[in-house]
């Protein structure tokens, strides 16, 4: 215990839930004499930010916009020294102990991912790279720079080893597969209006989600001329985080600069929103599910929220306008299905306006 901070920095960056129902908290101290950062465990919830109450935490060297469940005691951490950081719960979860660290982004550390299988990971950063890791002996097996600006965002896929996405300020997403010589292919996100800053698998599909700098989320598969395409216009500001529900991957989360979070529910030719939450008084900058139905969410007013996403559904007032790409659905059915529909839902359901 006498390794826990004084103190919790003020910008919430991270929340990740745990299997057993604790929370990992990550705040970073953004306007102080120092650029630290502080990494956190509650057991409890609810709890969380009380730093007398947390089971435990520890101070960083620098603050960092990242850090995942590598297993059920491990978390990797992308530092803004550029580094990636490798700490190990013990003692019944109250000790962080530091099991090895290495730097080697020549800017700030914006995401990191962990591959299938828990051995490997992937890092993307403002130097522009994308590399891949070996966790076992904590170093780059791969350092690529395909993309020509910052890297926003790496999504390792749930099943596939080699399969991951990126995208970045360059306004491309990729899709990477590193078992051929060439691992790069070019996706097409659009109708996404502007440049992309968060992506995200959708589990047990070949489908992915773009969020925009401007609030715009796009759903589509990444296979060509397969499935709908939705586009959601859930934000007036800039994405910062996605995630599917693991236990019901039709539920998309998104967080956003506006201060807002919201969860949409993806069919494979239709999409509505079914929760809204404008309670946060600034940047949401994290969020993450746990079970099929409780949304944590986190952001720069030091809070943390619990969501129950099916609770709140009917007081969601505000809608989101679902765009729909045809192009690969037999025409025909199209015009008697939805004959070029925009669909304007709420939490109280979806109604339809003709175009």
């Amino acid at each position: 215990m006498d390794q826990i901070p004084a103190a919790m920095d003020r910008h919430l960056d991270v929340i990740q839930c745990h299997k057993d129902g604790g929370i990992l908290l990550g705040a970073s101290g953004l306007t102080g004499r120092y650029w630290l950062g502080s990494l956190w465990y509650y057991a409890n919830p609810d709890a969380a930010p009380d730093v007398e109450k947390c089971t435990a935490g520890v101070q960083l060297e620098a603050g960092f916009q990242e850090a995942v469940w590598l297993d059920d005691t491990k978390v990797l951490v992308g530092l803004d020294t550029g580094g990636i950081a490798l700490w190990d719960l013990v003692d019944n979860f109250h000790t962080f102990v530091h099991v090895s660290g290495v730097v080697e982004h020549d800017d700030l550390v914006t995401s990191v991912g962990v591959v299938s299988g828990g051995k490997s990971a992937v890092s993307c950063g403002a130097d522009r790279c994308v590399k891949v890791w070996d966790l076992e002996n904590m170093h780059s097996t791969n350092t690529y720079r395909a993309h020509h600006d910052v890297v926003e965002c790496i999504s390792c896929h749930p099943t596939e080893p080699a399969l991951f996405l990126s995208c970045s300020a360059d306004g491309r997403v990729f899709l990477w597969d590193t078992r051929k010589s060439r691992p790069v292919t070019v996706l097409d996100t659009s109708p996404l209006l502007h440049s992309p800053k968060q992506v995200v698998w959708q589990p047990g599909t070949h489908t992915f989600a773009v969020g925009g700098e401007c609030g715009q989320v796009v759903v589509k598969d990444t296979r060509k001329a397969v499935g709908a395409t939705l586009s959601f216009s859930c934000h007036s500001r800039a994405v910062t985080k996605l995630s599917f529900c693991q236990e019901n991957p039709r539920l998309l989360a998104s967080a956003s600069e506006d201060c807002t979070a919201v969860v949409v529910s993806v069919d494979k030719e239709a999409g509505r929103q079914i929760f809204k939450d404008t309670s946060h008084t600034d940047f949401v900058s994290s969020l993450s599910w746990q079970g099929n139905d409780n949304l944590f969410t986190c952001g720069w007013d030091s809070k943390v929220k619990n969501h129950c996403v099916s609770k709140s559904e009917q007081t969601c007032e505000d809608c989101v306008r679902v765009q729909m790409e045809t192009d690969c659905i037999d025409k025909e059915n199209v015009k008697k299905k939805i004959a070029n529909i925009s669909l304007v839902c709420n939490g109280n359901g979806a109604g339809l306006e003709s175009t």
